[in-house]
């Protein structure tokens, strides 16, 4: 079976996209597997016409609403009966943070931006992060341009890949470090003020419509009815950035569910 074709779309179906050999992982469908090899190959490999066919199924369109019977017999979702929740990549976390706070640069095409310093020394580079109110910097980070010794701090804590190393999947982890990002990056800081500033601006002297804004804003639903109480009180006391930052670091933000 042709190991392109395993490479882009068996890793949903088989546990182990770096091995498809006899040590490898079993396929959770095999037929279902076989099918679509069988449709790539017949369609003339084509992965847009693949990635079509994948994306208006059902199976990947469904729900992640939790079924009793289901998780009695499969709780791991090997079977792929529910969509099953996950944490949104590095990038499309920074993406998501420009996207709420009204900064988002969505210049697209052309040269990526440079948020790194470079400096030649010896027949070495060095590069150094740059941190700062930019608009060319505020592309989406799949624009970034990504030297080897150019990290980020804020996509690292979050198991953006090394680009110097290949890998046949993302690690995934849930770290303390994560949690401190969120609240204390300077990227972040500047992204909660830039959302508290466009939540203000809609609703002036509103908390209670500011704070409503902020959620949907955020994590696409309205507060209930504690929420907003104890939302409205932290904006009393220190200010809509605040709940920006908290908002931000909230499960609802950060895991697509």
């Amino acid at each position: 079976m042709n190991r392109i074709w395993h490479y882009h779309f068996g890793t949903g179906i088989v546990a182990t996209p770096n091995d498809f050999g006899f040590n490898g992982g079993r396929p959770s469908h095999k037929r279902l597997l076989d099918w679509l090899a069988t449709e790539f190959q017949r369609t003339g490999y084509r992965l847009k016409a693949m990635h079509k066919l994948i994306l208006i199924s059902t199976a990947y369109r469904q729900a992640s609403r939790m079924n009793k019977t289901a998780y009695s017999i499969d709780a791991n979702n090997r079977l792929l009966w529910r969509k099953s929740p996950h944490r949104l990549e590095a990038e499309a976390i920074r993406d998501a943070m420009l996207a709420t706070s009204g900064k988002l640069n969505q210049a697209q095409f052309g040269p990526g931006f440079i948020d790194v310093k470079i400096t030649p020394n010896n027949g070495t580079t060095y590069y150094t992060p740059i941190d700062r109110e930019d608009e060319a910097l505020n592309r989406r980070t799949v624009y970034r341009f990504w030297p080897r010794g150019g990290r980020s701090a804020l996509l690292d804590t979050f198991d953006c890949p090394d680009p110097a190393a290949a890998a046949p999947k993302r690690t995934v982890t849930t770290t303390p470090l994560q949690a401190l990002s969120l609240l204390n990056n300077a990227f972040v800081l500047r992204m909660s003020k830039h959302m508290a500033a466009r939540v203000e601006q809609a609703h002036p002297k509103d908390i209670g419509k500011q704070v409503r804004l902020a959620f949907m804003l955020t994590v696409s639903r309205k507060p209930d009815k504690e929420e907003l109480q104890l939302a409205s009180q932290l904006v009393s006391k220190h200010g809509l950035s605040a709940l920006a930052r908290a908002l931000y670091n909230s499960n609802g933000f950060v895991i697509l569910d």
